[in-house]
């Protein structure tokens, strides 16, 4: 019979490290989580939770299976690779070749990125291009697009956004299904986090939505708020943590990149293939599933989740904001994790696990 304890799990994070690295010769840890965590590991199961393959490549470190060289590219960004330790007789320089290379997709994969002021961030704005198309396409199911010509939203009441401006934001209007009557209308304050890691409760990215969207119900609590989040990837924790806070996510399970002419098409076939982001994607338009979800599940799920996120998620503006801090350190954002955790279950009782003394985040 096949474990699925925890235990079991790092130690096929362990053997799957140690055989994409003989394979490889050099991989950086997001190569890791491509591989190994977005789909199986060649006769795994299923995909290891990135918490746990973070817990194997810990140990294997400690342990001098595995070592891990730093260096800067030529781009002015350090990026660490992984190899086999010790390295074999004859090993060296295929080693060091295998390094070079990745480090320069991790450069090229980069730099689309960060943008500049001759190019945009083109993954980050790839994101949310998709978002808006596909939010302008569930338009005739209840949506009014507060923004339909450039997504971003920076005020709304006339007044701006508390904590920053919006990646896109709408109004939602249900009908009451018995008396076939409009519903008061939700607000609903959308982001967008286009990233490759797999989001958990401890991320920051979820704090800038909640923060944002907590002045925003607190200003005008008359209007109920039903915030979401779109992301490449999400944990199984972060779904309970957003069942409890009154949030929706929804996984695009793609990472979009803006269609540009700077782009050589070439070099984003290799950072595909050679860094195993299958799921790294080119365009601007719509999500269909996307659409179905807004058009669907945000319909049927508002009535649930906003009436929670009013009646407890908008008063943790305080822990919002301290956790939305990007560079927060672990020690005291567990502090309010736990905090936040404790608050919830007090407030209603039964919630999930998610807070940090019941799972190691990656």
């Amino acid at each position: 019979m096949v474990s699925n304890s925890a235990g079991a799990w790092v130690s096929r994070g362990r053997a799957a490290i140690l055989e994409l690295l003989a394979e490889q010769h050099a991989a950086p840890v997001v190569e890791l989580e491509a591989r190994i965590c977005d789909r199986p590991w060649r006769d795994q199961p299923k995909p290891i939770d990135p918490h746990l393959l973070t817990k194997a490549r810990k140990e294997l470190l400690t342990e001098g299976l595995i070592g891990e060289v730093v260096a800067t590219t030529r781009g002015g960004g350090e990026v660490g690779v992984l190899h086999l330790s010790p390295i074999r007789r004859g090993m060296a320089r295929s080693i060091e070749d295998a390094a070079a290379r990745k480090r320069l997709l991790i450069a090229r994969w980069k730099s689309w990125a960060r943008g500049s002021k001759h190019m945009p961030n083109l993954i980050g704005s790839g994101g949310e291009a998709v978002v808006h198309q596909s939010l302008l396409a569930s338009a005739p199911y209840g949506y009014r697009v507060l923004q339909p010509t450039r997504g971003e939203v920076a005020t709304i009441f006339e007044q701006p956004v508390p904590g920053g401006a919006l990646d896109n934001a709408a109004w939602l209007l249900t009908m009451d299904l018995r008396t076939q009557t409009p519903t008061t209308p939700y607000l609903v304050p959308i982001e967008v986090k286009n990233v490759r890691h797999t989001l958990y409760p401890n991320h920051w990215e979820i704090y800038q939505l909640l923060h944002k969207a907590a002045g925003l119900a607190n200003a005008h609590p008359e209007y109920p708020v039903l915030p979401i989040l779109v992301c490449r990837k999400a944990h199984y924790r972060a779904r309970e943590f957003a069942k409890d806070l009154g949030f929706l996510i929804f996984d695009t399970h793609d990472q979009y990149v803006l269609p540009s002419e700077r782009i050589d098409l070439t070099h984003f076939e290799e950072v595909r293939t050679e860094l195993g982001f299958a799921d790294l994607t080119i365009t601007n338009q719509l999500n269909p599933h996307l659409v179905d979800w807004f058009s669907g599940v945000v319909h049927r799920e508002a009535q649930r989740y906003a009436p929670r996120f009013m009646e407890f998620g908008r008063h943790q503006v305080e822990t919002f904001a301290a956790l939305r801090r990007e560079r927060l350190r672990w020690r005291h954002r567990t502090v309010w994790l736990e905090e936040l955790h404790r608050a919830t279950e007090e407030h209603f009782g039964n919630v999930g696990s998610w807070a940090p003394s019941e799972v190691e985040y990656g």
